[in-house]
């Protein structure tokens, strides 16, 4: 028979194992909150590195310059001495002409955007060098403070139409003026009122092919009698070419585009839908630096007035060249044909803002900013040598 000593010390023994269950359970929540906050501050810390390392244009392990040892260009003060619009508004046949060598210009099309062009101007920033945007007069007005940013980090807004709606635009010698003083009103919203260099490229580039080709033809005068310059490009990154490319794609498209050629014009957009390009943006300028190329916006040309390196027409025999796949994810274009930096072809320019940025564009040009579909894309074209039409007026950039 139990005694009440029996009964006191087994209730003395419930607590004492109710005590140690409660300290097991505590220690084990505390345990589980530590290895949770430990998880966290891994996943914070390897974002960060990606971040880092997208912002460099790849993973900063393969990085082969630092920010330091590339050469920055000065803002130019003025164009240089280059002839006036009136007389020449070709300005890749102007840079053909001017004897420079090693200059690189990088040009962004379809901005600004909310999403991509801050970025953009981050990996500018972070290597010190400037570059030129071809900006959507819409997009200006619906993006102000990016575009006022873009102009006071020493970059040049140039002249990209103002509603990008090529049917709108080539309707006539008449709109397609019209639709380019009202982008430049839109520059001068964000510039202070200025236009540092009159200066645009075609919706589709300029080339004597496609159904816009002959009213573009009509439109070169109009912008010569407006003292207006216009410049295609002769490489690319192929951001707007084939089906959608991560940043590794987009530099050896780069490298095949530029290889072996003295003045470049790099053709990339920062539309929305580019975020491919901010990540391979770093890469790309080291590797032209380490090819050794100067960074430069397009009002910034060391003319020098010697033509003997100009050549137009076809190629020579012993250039190869990169064919236009024509440059949308989901559409082809007949109308755009680029030029490489010796006669090459080189990739098409898409020249379209993505569908939600702008409704009104012409459905039977190239788009490679297009609103993603689940349509299935289509294989890209393997690039390969072809001969520059002599329709085109291809250039030889020595």
């Amino acid at each position: 028979m139990s005694t009440a000593s029996d009964f006191e010390r087994n209730r003395r023994a419930r607590r004492r194992r109710a005590r140690l269950r409660k300290k097991r359970i505590r220690a084990a929540i505390i345990l589980i909150a530590f290895i949770a906050v430990i998880i966290i501050v891994c996943v914070a810390v390897s974002n960060c590195k990606n971040n880092g390392n997208q912002s460099l244009g790849g993973d900063a392990a393969e990085a082969t310059l630092s920010p330091e040892e590339l050469i920055p260009t000065a803002i130019p003060t003025s164009t240089l001495a280059i002839p006036s619009a009136a007389e020449e508004n070709n300005l890749l046949q102007i840079i053909a002409d001017a004897g420079q060598t090693k200059h690189c210009y990088l040009t962004f099309d379809d901005g600004p955007t909310e999403e991509i062009t801050p970025q953009i101007l981050d990996v500018l920033r972070r290597y010190n060098v400037k570059a030129t945007f071809f900006e959507v007069g819409t997009l200006i007005e619906s993006n102000p403070d990016v575009a006022r940013r873009v102009y006071e980090e020493g970059h040049l807004i140039a002249n990209h139409s103002y509603g990008h709606n090529y049917e709108k635009l080539y309707a006539s010698t008449e709109s397609f003026i019209t639709d380019i003083l009202e982008c430049e009103n839109a520059i001068k919203s964000v510039t202070n009122g200025e236009v540092p260099f009159n200066l645009i490229r075609f919706l589709g580039g300029s080339y004597e092919e496609g159904e816009y080709a002959s009213i573009k033809q009509d439109c070169i005068q109009t912008l010569k009698d407006n003292n207006y310059y216009y410049i295609n490009w002769n490489c690319a990154n192929g951001d707007a070419q084939g089906k959608t490319k991560d940043a590794e794609d987009l530099l050896e498209f780069l490298k095949e585009s530029s290889a072996g050629y003295n003045n470049l014009i790099v053709l990339m957009h920062d539309a929305s839908s580019k975020q491919s390009t901010v990540d391979a943006l770093g890469s790309i300028i080291e590797y032209l630096s380490g090819e050794g190329y100067t960074f430069h916006r397009l009002d910034d040309i060391d003319y020098q007035g010697s033509k003997s390196s100009v050549q137009t027409g076809s190629t020579s025999s012993g250039e190869s060249e990169t064919s236009s796949a024509a440059g949308s994810e989901n559409e082809t274009s007949s109308d755009n044909t680029s030029v490489s930096s010796s006669g090459n072809s080189s990739s098409s320019d898409s020249d379209s803002s993505s569908d939600d940025e702008n409704d009104n564009e012409s459905s039977d040009e190239e788009d490679g900013d297009l609103t993603e579909t689940s349509e299935p894309e289509p294989e890209e074209a393997t690039p390969r040598p072809t001969a520059v039409p002599a329709s085109t007026g291809a250039i030889v950039i020595q």
